[in-house]
């Protein structure tokens, strides 16, 4: 079976009930592995105690749901983007999108491939057409799929970079193939990172999903 076969049966497993989406096993290998790693952030809310359900761009449960192919602002009506909700107990609601804008501490606005944020922030932002801020940003990944190639020094060190500007706290490398040198890069830089990730390795995809659920656990500390 093709990765992308494995990408997809994860991220369909997210959607349950709903009917119909954008995607499929045949899409573009990295449209499929930044939606992976979402519906693992969802499923590390869920064992979290959140209920996470799928949204509509207008708020509503969603009855189908368009997945972002490329980046875009939250208020972006090209298409009819979805998300997903997720709500904790005694805890602000949160949003979890892939493929959004936020809006850095120089004001420049970075690509997210998958972000979680306070719903009060996203409501803002839909309402006028601007980018979320970072701070108001719970949780970032940066998604590589890499088949052919592994990932290199420059693209570390350009994560370093972009997380120095939407600050520090729960942002994540994530990449399909294994590289010593971002590893001890990130290592040493004390990052969270996960290089080699796929659904053929179920241990990775654990422990990363481990680390969701810890952050997850982190947010709600402040609440509760």
């Amino acid at each position: 079976m093709a990765i992308e076969d494995d990408l997809w049966d994860q991220i369909a497993t997210s959607l349950g009930a709903v009917p119909s989406t954008n995607l499929s096993s045949a899409s573009a290998g990295n449209d499929l592995y930044e939606n992976y790693v979402w519906s693992l952030v969802l499923e590390a809310a869920e064992h979290e105690g959140a209920t996470v359900s799928l949204r509509g761009p207008d708020g509503n449960p969603a009855t189908q749901f368009w997945f972002r192919t490329q980046p875009s602002g939250i208020a972006s009506n090209a298409n009819p983007y979805c998300y997903a909700l997720i709500q904790f107990p005694r805890c602000p609601d949160l949003e979890a999108h892939v493929g959004i804008y936020v809006s850095g501490r120089s004001k420049v606005k970075h690509e997210c491939d998958v972000a979680v944020l306070y719903k009060s922030e996203a409501d803002t932002c839909r309402a006028n057409n601007v980018h979320p801020r970072c701070t108001k940003v719970v949780l970032t990944a940066e998604c590589k799929f890499y088949i052919q190639s592994t990932v290199g020094i420059p693209l570390g060190r350009s994560f370093l970079g972009l997380i120095h500007d939407i600050q520090n706290g729960e942002r994540y490398f994530i990449a399909t193939r294994a590289s010593q040198s971002v590893a001890r890069l990130f290592s040493k830089h004390n990052k969270e990172y996960e290089i080699g990730l796929s659904p053929m390795d179920r241990d990775m995809e654990i422990r990363l999903r481990g680390s969701f659920e810890k952050a997850f656990r982190d947010y709600r500390s402040q609440y509760v």
